[in-house]
Formats: structure tokens, C-alpha cells, sequence
């Protein structure tokens, strides 16, 4: 142990007791708080589960801290915990609603979102600690985005009513307000605020115009600065001078935004020095309109991900972390590069994040995770060189029963280099080759990381080895391939393939037990490999996915809330009507006759990202064509599964899809052809 850092008994020992009682049920799925016997299956569950405890922040005097955390009845709420006496304020949603998001304004006032039944944001609430039993409403039922908090009023906020209630889902603009208030009935009837908006305006805005705005973002002491539209998929940066949107000359198809620089008028934006190499952080200077100082460039992996760590005072950027084959972190300032040094010792088998301090910069919260363990956190006193265990987020998770994500290199059939994570299950050899569930990311302009991961965890415990692809367009990887390559829908999927042929070689594999499993863009690319590759999988699994483009693009281009989607579809992938052959290699709902193998689909009836329309499409034709499949349409649910009683049901059938499916040949019998649940 380094003798720098000591570890003592947890500073909140007895937070989970302080949670409502957890009442004896038959189904203890919520409220068993260990593992089962080391000799019992793990239940779908537990894999599933709501962590007990999430998110934890100070508040800037460190007096206190905030955090979310879980019902039995798969609720979440805020509580306030004083780190001195140790006693706790509890907040819930009520009835079906989640508390959301939250954030610290000052040292005694949270603002909080909340959210029905995990899928409508219902409002915006303020409330004051010692007194979290009278919360009073911001505003109500509009989707309102926050998007500053200025420095020197730390009473008022900057949001921007990104969906109007009232409108019809209009875009109302960004506005000022102060959280102490809220209006009482009679002066919105008076007219100082419509139905929606219940607190004080302090000021509006101009609405950014030429297009759709996408974005709006404050400056380094949190007051409104930029804008972001987009018309015809062409992006556009705005400044805000004298109360008018004034655009920036920088092509925002040369970069990306990263956040607020250190200075006003300054941002952090992520660009290519030269052709062929990673993108770097740059300072940007929007005012003079060139680059400043290259902050940080990695020589393998693009940042466009990177969360940055700042100052809790002043906000200046003090460092950052990335993913590179692992978590990285980078810092600026060298006091910070000592703490992170010594933390790392402290937990050797562990990756460390600095989530966050005080103003003073001697409470820090640290975040603590491996591939083998969710995310745990950690209270760190500087002065007194200690950190304390917080809690157990997810107690009835055993890590010794876990299994370790590897990484794997393989080599596109364009030659580029790529990565991906294999997982396998307990006895998994040459000798005995295991069964394998490729699991292709959603997005596509995401990618796949090193850490635990319930699905891949809960497939290995059921024997499975898992592969989850990255692929062209995935995050981190897109400097390896030509611009045009990130709308490349088909030479994803190829690369997908390429990669399950490169973990087929390894002998580890059974390559006669192979399905392709995925959500959104992944059940996409899931489809894809079903009507693409006959004879690489046994079977499919798409959940919320996408099948046909031309049909994704009339869906979005009538939809106010998809339309700047939509632009840059039209923009990237073209006219369907001029490129039919294109969209025809690209859709492979139109080559269902082409599948031979079982497939589940899955799908939510809210789904207002991936339209559910999709899904039925893709069953009617299965059925069209004699496809063998089995079907979950969940009502209520929107972009995946969010409900706990609705994720314990849908991998419960992907167990049973798979056990039927991937038996060995000899074994094997022909699936159902149509098995249903609807609810």
C-alpha cells in the first residue's frame, strides 16, 4: 500500500441503512445486497440492476455532497449527504418519475431534472439543503437543456427551451432565469411566464438562425457565447457580440468542438495538424479566428471523447481523460499529474478517475472501476491524506466471478489496422472452444471500451465469448480512414466481419456457434451480418435498430425534433430517389430473403429515435419469407430498455433465443418460427 494514500473505514458506513426500508418480497431482484452462492447461476438481474449509488459531487464549500441513488421500486433519487455529522436529505420524484440530472448552485441550492417513468422530462426543480421537502418548480413539461451557470451570479442559470410544450415542440430559444423563484399562478396568468416556464426570467437571447440550431454553449465563466446550426447536414459556428449572433468563419467540418477554452471567446476544439495523423486538442481563438496552442495529441488514438477536469474556481481545463486500448488521463497541471500518480498506487489493479473536489481542492471524489467490478467511489481528504470507501454500488456483484476483457488487433480487408475487446468465459481453451455473441456498438460515431460491461459479463456467465468490435467511424479511430469512410455504412458491416474472422483464428471459437447480437446502429449492423454473411452466424439479435434508410430519412425529415438529422443524412448519404442502388446495399431490410438464419427483434413503442415502425417492417417481411423469428415489442419503452422489469425480460428471452440457437450442430433443431410477446 502506498503509504501516502491510507485507506480507512467507509466515511458513509451505513448510507445503504439510511435508504428506505427494503420490504421481504418473493422476487428479491431489488433488494437481495449480495452475491448469490458461488454454486447458483447469477440471476439476469444482477447484472441489470440500478447501481445502488451514482454520481456523486460536492458542493463547492465541501461541507456536503450530492448523489443519485436507487429504489426498490427502480426509482432513482437525489439525497444530500453532510459530510460532517453525517445524516442525509432525501429527495424522490414521486409516483412513476425519476429524478434525472442534477447540479450544485453554490454552496447550499441543487437544481435537479425530473423525468416520467423513465422517458419524459417533466420539469425543472430548485430546492435548498435542510429543507428538501419544499422544492419548488423552474418550469414544467418543456424540454429545457442547461447551458450555463454564470459565475458571478450563482443564483441564476442559462437554459435554452429546446422543445416547447406549449408550441407544439417549437424551439423557444435560450433565456436567463433565477432559480430562487417561482412564479405563483397569478403572474403567469398575468403573463410573466407561460405554462410551462415557471421561473423569473433575468434575460432572453436571439435565437441563433440559418438553419436548425443544434447547440448552444457558455464561455469559461459560464454566460452564453456560441451557437452551433445546421442547414442542408452544414454546420455552422455562430458568436454572440452585442446581443447579435454574428458565424465564424471556421469550417466546422475541419474540427470539433470540445467545450469553453480558458479565456471568453476562446474554445477547446479537436483537429487534424496534417493528413493521416490523430486529431489534437488546439486553443481556438473565435474572436481572431486562427489556432493557439496544440494542448495535447496522442500518436495512435483521436480525443474526440475526452472529458475534461477543471478547475473548480475558475473552470480553466486542468486535464482530461480519454480512452486509448485502456482509460487514459492527461493533466496540465502538475500538482494534479503528482495526485494522480500517487492514487494510481494506491489501487494498482484499478483505473482511478478524479471525478471532482471543493473549491479549497482537499475533498475529492474519485471513481474507481476495472473489467471486472462496476465503478465504485471513493472520498479523498487531502490534508489528511486518506481516502474512504463511499459505498458498495452494486454489492450482490462478485468480481472473482467476473471475467477479464482483452483487447485483439485485426486488419480491415482494406488493410487499416482496428481493435476490438474479446471476453471469454470460465474454461474457455483450444480444447474446449466456446460458443461466440458478436456484439457490434451502437452509434456508429461511438466505440467500444476497456471497463465492466453488463451485457458482456452476463452473456459470459451464461458461456459465451464475446466480441465487441470497433469499427471505421467508430470514435477514437477515425483519422485511419478517408472522410467519406464515416458514412460508410456497408464497409462498417465488412469490417465487423473481418474482425469475427480474426477472433475465429485465435482457436478459441467454436465457428460453428457464432450469432451477432446489437442495439440501434449495432442491431443494425446485427441485421446486416444476418442478410450479408450466410454462413458466418447461427442466429441475430437487433434491438431498437435501423433497417431501411430511405425510411429513416422520411421519418426524420417531417419530424421537428429529427430535422437537422435529417440534413445531414440527405447531406452524407445522398438522395434516395438519385441513389437507389446505394440505398438498396445499405438497407438490408430489403434483403430479407436473403436471411437464413433465426432472428429476435426487439423493439420499444415510444422509440422516437429509432421509429418502432422499423421493427414491425423487419417482422412482417421475416414472416414473409418464412424467416424463422421471435419477436418482444415493449409498450412504454423508448431507445433500448430502460426499465429494470423490462431489461430483466428482454435478456431473459436473448438467453433462451440463444440457448435454442446455438447448440451444437449435431444438436441442433430448428427454431420456432414465430414466437411473440407484446406488452
Amino acid at each position: 500500500m502506498n503509504p501516502w494514500l491510507r485507506r480507512v473505514a467507509p466515511v458513509i458506513t451505513l448510507l445503504l441503512l439510511a435508504l428506505p426500508a427494503l420490504a421481504k418480497k418473493k422476487d428479491d431482484s431489488l433488494t437481495r445486497m449480495t452475491p448469490v452462492p458461488a454454486d447458483q447461476p447469477i440471476p439476469v438481474s444482477d447484472f441489470f440492476r440500478p447501481r445502488l449509488f451514482a454520481n456523486p459531487e460536492l458542493n463547492p464549500a465541501g461541507t456536503h455532497f450530492a448523489a443519485m441513488v436507487s429504489t426498490k421500486e427502480d426509482r432513482t433519487d437525489l439525497i444530500a449527504f453532510d459530510l460532517e455529522t453525517k445524516t442525509i436529505e432525501r429527495l424522490t420524484g414521486g409516483g412513476e418519475h425519476d429524478i434525472d440530472d442534477y447540479a450544485w448552485m453554490g454552496d447550499r441550492r441543487l437544481v435537479f431534472s425530473i423525468v416520467h417513468d423513465k422517458l419524459y422530462s417533466t420539469g425543472l426543480f430548485a430546492v435548498e439543503l435542510g429543507d428538501f421537502s419544499h422544492s419548488h418548480a423552474l418550469q414544467r413539461y418543456n424540454v429545457m437543456i442547461p447551458v450555463g451557470f454564470p459565475r458571478d451570479k450563482p443564483t441564476e442559470m442559462i437554459v435554452w427551451i429546446r422543445n416547447s410544450a406549449k408550441d407544439r415542440g417549437a424551439d423557444r430559444g435560450v433565456i436567463k432565469i433565477d432559480t430562487r423563484y417561482s412564479l405563483s399562478a397569478h403572474d403567469r396568468r398575468e403573463g410573466y411566464a407561460d405554462d410551462g416556464l415557471r421561473a423569473e426570467v433575468v434575460a432572453s437571447y436571439p435565437q441563433a438562425k440559418d438553419g436548425v440550431a443544434t447547440a448552444y454553449l457558455a464561455d469559461i465563466n459560464g454566460e452564453l457565447a456560441f451557437a452551433v446550426t445546421e442547414k442542408d447536414g452544414e454546420a455552422t459556428l455562430h458568436r454572440l457580440v452585442d446581443d447579435k449572433w454574428v458565424k465564424c468563419t471556421i469550417d466546422l467540418d475541419g474540427f470539433r468542438i470540445a467545450g469553453a477554452g480558458d479565456v471568453p471567446g476562446e474554445l477547446l476544439v479537436y483537429a487534424a495538424d496534417k493528413a493521416g495523423k490523430p486529431n489534437a486538442l488546439y486553443r481556438y481563438d473565435t474572436i481572431a479566428g486562427k489556432f493557439g496552442e496544440k494542448l495535447y495529441q496522442d500518436d495512435t488514438y483521436d480525443m474526440t471523447d475526452a472529458r475534461f477536469y477543471r478547475h473548480p474556481v475558475d473552470g480553466r481545463v486542468l486535464g482530461m481523460q480519454y480512452d486509448r486500448k485502456g482509460p487514459q488521463s492527461v493533466w496540465f497541471d502538475a500538482s494534479y499529474a503528482g495526485l494522480q500518480e500517487n492514487i494510481d498506487a494506491a489501487f494498482p489493479n484499478d483505473t482511478v478517475r478524479i471525478i471532482g473536489s471543493d473549491r479549497s481542492e482537499k475533498q475529492f471524489f474519485l471513481g474507481v472501476y476495472s473489467d471486472l467490478r462496476p465503478m465504485a467511489y471513493y472520498h479523498l481528504d487531502l490534508e489528511k491524506k486518506r481516502t474512504s470507501g463511499v459505498a458498495n454500488v452494486a454489492p450482490w456483484i462478485d468480481p472473482q466471478r467476473m471475467r477479464p476483457m482483452q483487447l485483439i488487433t485485426y486488419e480491415t480487408r482494406d488493410g487499416v489496422k482496428m481493435e476490438g475487446y474479446v471476453t471469454l468465459p470460465a474454461g474457455a481453451s483450444k480444447e474446449n472452444k466456446a460458443p461466440l455473441v458478436v456484439l457490434p456498438h451502437g452509434g456508429p460515431w461511438a466505440r467500444d471500451v476497456w471497463g465492466w460491461n453488463p451485457e458482456v459479463q452476463f452473456l459470459a456467465s451464461r458461456g459465451y465469448a464475446v466480441f465487441q468490435p470497433n469499427y471505421r467511424g467508430s470514435t477514437s479511430y477515425a483519422w485511419r480512414f478517408p472522410d467519406q469512410d464515416m458514412w460508410a455504412f456497408r464497409k462498417m458491416h465488412d469490417d465487423v466481419t473481418d474482425g469475427v474472422k480474426t477472433v475465429l483464428k485465435t482457436g478459441l471459437i467454436d465457428g460453428e456457434r457464432v450469432a451477432i447480437m446489437g442495439g440501434s446502429f449495432g442491431g443494425y449492423l446485427a441485421l446486416c451480418g444476418a442478410a450479408y454473411e450466410k454462413d458466418l452466424y447461427r442466429c441475430a439479435i437487433t434491438v431498437a435498430g435501423i433497417f431501411d434508410w430511405e425510411r429513416v430519412m422520411k421519418e426524420e425529415k417531417g419530424s421537428e425534433y429529427m430535422r437537422a438529422s435529417f440534413g445531414r443524412l440527405r447531406r452524407n448519404l445522398g438522395d434516395p430517389k438519385k441513389n437507389e442502388e446505394k440505398f438498396d446495399e445499405i438497407s438490408p431490410a430489403r434483403h430479407v430473403d436473403q436471411i437464413t438464419i433465426p432472428v429476435f427483434v426487439a423493439h420499444g413503442t415510444e422509440d422516437v429515435v429509432a421509429a418502432v415502425g422499423q421493427s414491425r417492417r423487419l417482422i412482417a417481411n421475416l414472416k414473409k419469407y418464412h424467416v424463422p423469428y421471435e419477436k418482444l415489442i415493449e409498450r412504454g419503452e423508448g431507445h433500448g430498455f430502460q426499465k429494470f422489469e423490462d431489461q430483466v425480460e428482454l435478456y431473459t428471452a436473448i438467453e433462451a433465443f440463444l440457448a435454442k440457437n446455438m447448440t451444437p450442430r449435431a444438436a441442433h433443431m430448428a427454431a420456432v418460427p414465430v414466437a411473440t410477446v407484446v406488452r
